[in-house]
């Protein structure tokens, strides 16, 4: 490769990257942007009774969406990527989440090109760049889902305390925004927000559920939705769904303890293939070499870690259990 190629590479992808970052920051600290589309997105906003639960749940997640977002989920994979990103970093727009993980590709295929002059090797590290940010946002989704799981029924309970003293739904909101801990109370002051914008409750209580993903909280929507409609001591409602909530979260740590073994069972059996070829490669390199440095040795790599990964799967399979 030409010596002038290389410097010529890495400065492009130094420059991607950084303009990624810049359109990343740009979005995450432009409140008033941000402000000025959740209003947009608030007006004319209603409830068609016509459609179907799946066009209703897939009008909810596309109401949230403003500008190009909204166009982009107009498409399946990118509306689930959007869904992911709300339960995720729900201030952040889906445009430059894209942004991000096409900056991190380019980097990464344009380096590693430089490098090692393989556009095979290259294009498997953009492949990965690509869902770097990806795999990201998914572990802050799950982190951010079982807070607000742990947070829920604490919340509930001060919901019906605030019920049974007389106050209106709305001003429980507000309270709930006020004086539970982060991130929930962002939930509760968002919804409330929309409510003081003109949104009804029962549309901001929909649009609030598709940020979390909690069948515990998908209760306590039907259940209000249903209050709403019907009547009823709403605050005894809550208390039910306070004590199921808890009943089931010690279920869940009692199987958790349970299976515990399993899963450390699954963990030692992955690991102990690659430690010993370490060791073994460490004290003897020319009887190790044999895999590394044949087309054959490769093969069965290869094959090994597939198997790997496939016993992994089904171990990790086995002992997860949905309560």
């Amino acid at each position: 490769m030409d010596s002038l190629m290389v410097p010529i590479l890495v400065a492009a992808a130094v420059a991607l990257f950084a303009f990624s970052i810049m359109q990343l920051i740009r979005g995450a600290l432009d409140p008033s942007r941000r402000k000025l589309s959740e209003r947009l997105s608030g007006e004319g906003r209603g409830s068609d009774a016509s459609i179907s639960s799946h066009q209703q749940a897939r009008s909810i997640v596309q109401s949230q969406a403003t500008g190009v977002d909204a166009r982009l989920i107009e498409f399946a994979v990118f509306r689930s990527l959007y869904k992911t990103l709300l339960q995720s970093y729900p201030e952040m727009k889906l445009i430059r989440l894209l942004q991000f993980m096409a900056g991190t590709a380019a980097v990464l295929f344009l380096v590693i090109f430089a490098l090692s002059g393989s556009l095979l090797v290259a294009g498997v590290a953009g492949v990965i760049g690509c869902y770097a940010p990806l795999a990201v946002v998914t572990a802050k989704r799950n982190r951010r889902q079982k807070t607000l799981a742990s947070q829920l029924p604490e919340a509930l309970d001060f919901l019906g305390r605030i019920l049974k003293a007389g106050h209106s739904f709305s001003t429980g909101l507000q309270m709930l925004a006020t004086e539970l801990p982060e991130p929930l109370a962002a939930e509760f002051r968002r919804a409330y927000d929309q409510h003081s914008l003109g949104v009804s409750i029962e549309d901001a209580l929909k649009e609030m559920s598709t940020r979390i993903d909690s069948s515990d909280f998908a209760f306590f929507v039907t259940a209000t939705l249903i209050q709403r409609q019907t009547g009823g001591d709403l605050s005894e409602v809550l208390g039910n769904i306070t004590g199921m909530i808890r009943q089931r979260s010690r279920l869940q740590q009692q199987v958790k303890a349970k299976t515990a073994e399993g899963r450390f069972t699954g963990y030692i059996l992955s690991a102990f293939p690659a430690v010993m070829f370490v060791i073994v490669y460490t004290l003897n390199p020319d009887y190790a070499k044999v895999l590394v440095d044949t087309s054959e040795g490769v093969t069965l790599l290869g094959i090994a870690f597939g198997l790997q990964l496939l016993g992994l799967y089904a171990i990790r399979k086995i002992t997860t259990v949905t309560v």
